[in-house]
This record gives C-alpha cells, structure tokens and sequence, in this order.
C-alpha cells in the first residue's frame, strides 16, 4: 500500500550532461532548465497525489474517494451500539478500508489471516479454530473501541470465506493458557477465562 514517488534528477545532473559546444550558450542553458523545472514540478505534483490517496495516509475527501474505489461506504449500514454515530471517523474508516482491501486480496487460508490481522491491528491477537464443520471460533484480544467491535460482529473487518460462519468472541489480556506467561497467555491468578 506504499506509494513510490517519481524521482526526477536535479537540473544540474542534466547539465552536466550538455556538450563543450552547448555548456557556454546561456540561452540553451537557460531553456534546459525551464524544461527540467517543469518536470520536477510535475513529478513533485504527482508524488502529492499519490500520498493524497494511500490509505495509511489519506484523510477527509480523499479517504472517502479511496473508499469509493475499494467498494465501500464511510457511512456503516447499521446502527452502532453506545450511540455512536453511523459515520465513521477518519482512523475507523482507514481500519474498514485496508480490511476490505485485505479482503479482497485475502487467499482464503487460516495461516493468511493472522498477518492481516497484525496489519490492521498492531498489538492485537486473533485465534483461529476451523471446527471442521463449516464454522470457526475466533477470538480476538487487543483494544477495540465499540464501533471497532460493531465492525468485526457485521463481518466487515474479519476476512471470511462464503458460507463459512464465524463464532467471534473478544478476550480480556491476557489470557488464561499454560506454558506461557506473557502479555496475551497467563496462568492461574492473571490469566482471563475466555
């Protein structure tokens, strides 16, 4: 999802570049460079629209005519709970967008999911139980806003494949295991139920 800007050398490179019989004639000097100052100026335009539209970077209209490109819509199509407002903010929309785009990408694999997960979410974790049946139990840790968890309880963060349902439930950190003793896995005292 980076962007790579179009790099166009500095005049004098290309100045350099001009014949014995070209270097001294101030009128050619001076048309090379008008020419080179417009192509930099071109170049350095099209690196800003570029980054105007990269998802990790766009903001206001430009996130929301990214969302148009990728399919979807910045208003969600159903009432979130807390009261909170069916449009989503610029960080919330960003989170819907690159999900989407993940997606759409996604190849359909358990082992797949977990780095687009780490990707929309840093710091967060999701376990993946495929129960052979045509359902999964996930279970998500990290910190979620409401809205965040609305998203992923309407299926629209969580890749899913059709006709696959998902058993979502969200952990407290961290979680109760044996073996481990960290942020996200603790033993007996520490470690939540889930």
């Amino acid at each position: 999802m980076g962007t790579v800007p179009i790099q166009i050398l500095p005049n004098g490179y290309y100045s350099n570049l001009l014949t014995s019989l070209y270097k001294q004639t101030p009128e050619f000097n001076a048309w090379i460079n008008a020419v080179l100052s417009i192509a930099n100026d071109t170049s350095n335009f099209l690196s800003q629209i570029s980054a105007a539209f990269d998802p990790d970077y766009a903001i206001g209209v430009q996130l929301d005519i990214v969302g148009l490109f990728v399919g979807v819509s910045r208003t969600v199509p159903f009432q979130p709970s807390d009261s909170v407002s069916p449009v989503l903010d610029d960080e919330t929309y960003r989170i819907l967008i690159k999900a989407t785009i993940a997606n759409n990408q996604w190849d359909g694999k358990i082992g797949s999911l977990y780095p687009i997960w780490n990707n929309l979410f840093p710091g967060g974790h999701i376990s993946i139980v495929d129960n052979q049946d045509m359902t999964a139990d996930i279970v998500l840790t990290g910190s979620f806003t409401s809205i965040i968890e609305d998203l992923i309880n309407n299926g629209m963060i969580v890749p899913r494949p059709q006709a696959v349902e998902y058993n979502i439930s969200f952990a407290d950190l961290p979680m109760f295991g044996f073996d481990r003793n960290d942020s996200y896995i603790a033993g007996w005292d520490t470690g939540n139920w889930s």
